[in-house]
């Protein structure tokens, strides 16, 4: 445990005002996918002056990662916040960089998703710099890219090598304490007919009549639960989320694609996801000597081979890990409560920090998930300042 005087010095840094302002900051820069590498380096100076030594990697095309390590006086990283500084387009959302405080809120695009976060992981690390305390390990920040897209920037880390005792990530949770996440594989099937004219259906094969066959079929997959001690069940699930075929309206379609976000629990993977899918497609064309179909990982916005092979797959971290522990503990002392445990439905970059870099991982951050890329997007200030002092408490106790 942590001297109650040291965690007090800390928390005595941390400027509300100063986190709110930041974060305000943060929401400002256009940093749509893609567009990464004007808030990099604005956040590599800023960690700079909070006293931490920064490495800039160039991921792809001008697309920076930052990582920030404040160091203890032994080698080594204890604690990693990890999160990501690309944002989903604005859509129809209304001044998407405005960083207004209104209704208790933070506007704005990024707000929730996830830029308050990151923002808090920084603001803490800044406050337990300028306490002076002297850490045993260091403490480390990575802002990564393309988190909302082909997962480029944790890729890159796993490249690099990072090591740390432990590692947050700070998607929003709505202060939860999340210690497992789904993954998930985008599948594309494609359906092949016949063209012929609409007014003699007969002479050809209709692509999306066999298509609708088998999106019928795929609701009827069972799909496996997995138990998660401590955390519930976690079930998986598939979703037809886009269709394409056809040529004309007075065309037989020779041709149809349909696109799955198919969730996977623990046990499963993306391979072992296209099997099943196989499988129900061959007997499919049994029964139906027209049916003809390919399979393949596929998503409208996926160009880069390496997260193909790789896929996006589900992590867990024992409840009883240091870094789960630590979060515990933290929250606790802040909010004057236990914290919430649970797993997330959705994916979290997690899963290249457990699964790839072997480093128990936990979600724990401000914000509510629900209004990640609506355009009521916002995050509350009261959650975000919570969130700062957790961080700051749980990295004491990882790196002391």
């Amino acid at each position: 445990m942590v001297d109650t005087l040291i965690q007090e010095k800390v928390l005595r840094q941390i400027d509300e005002h100063e986190v709110v302002a930041f974060t305000q900051e943060m929401v400002r820069f256009e940093s749509q996918n893609g567009n990464e590498g004007p808030i990099a380096r604005w956040l590599a100076d800023r960690l700079a002056q909070a006293g931490m030594e920064v490495q800039l990697t160039d991921v792809h095309r001008g697309r920076l990662n930052v990582v920030g390590v404040l160091p203890g006086r032994e080698a080594g990283i204890g604690l990693l916040f990890h999160g990501h500084t690309d944002t989903v387009p604005f859509l129809n959302m209304k001044d998407p960089l405005s960083g207004e405080v209104a209704d208790g809120c933070i506007w704005g695009r990024g707000a929730c998703d996830q830029k308050g976060g990151l923002a808090a992981s920084i603001m803490a690390v800044q406050a337990i710099a300028r306490a002076g305390v002297p850490l045993r390990k260091g403490v480390a920040v990575a802002a990564v890219v393309d988190e909302e897209s082909e997962h480029r920037g944790s890729y890159a880390l796993v490249e690099q090598g990072i090591q740390a005792d432990g590692a947050i990530v700070t998607e929003p949770s709505g202060l939860r304490l999340v210690l497992a996440c789904k993954g998930t594989a985008p599948i594309r099937i494609t359906f092949h007919g016949r063209i012929a004219h609409g007014a003699t259906p007969w002479l050809g094969v209709n692509a999306i009549e066999k298509a609708a066959k088998a999106v019928l079929a795929l609701g009827e997959l069972p799909l496996r639960t997995a138990d998660l001690p401590g955390l519930g069940s976690m079930r998986g699930s598939i979703n037809v989320g886009l269709i394409r075929g056809g040529t004309a309206y007075n065309n037989v379609a020779h041709e149809c694609s349909i696109f799955l976000d198919r969730r996977t629990v623990p046990g499963e993977t993306q391979s072992t996801c296209l099997a099943e899918i196989r499988q129900l497609l061959d007997r499919l064309a049994a029964e139906d000597p027209q049916f003809r179909a390919t399979l393949e990982v596929d998503r409208p916005d996926w160009e880069w081979e390496p997260i193909k092979r790789r896929g996006l797959n589900p992590a867990v971290t024992p409840p009883d890990a240091a870094v789960a522990q630590a979060l515990m503990r933290a929250h606790r002392a802040v909010v004057g409560e236990p914290v919430a445990l649970g797993y997330t439905d959705g994916y979290l970059d997690m899963d290249f920090l457990v699964n790839d870099l072997g480093i128990p991982t936990a979600n724990y951050g401000p914000g509510d998930l629900a209004l990640a890329h609506t355009d009521q997007e916002r995050l509350d200030v009261g959650e975000l300042l919570t969130a700062t002092r957790v961080y700051a408490l749980a990295a004491l106790e990882m790196c002391l």
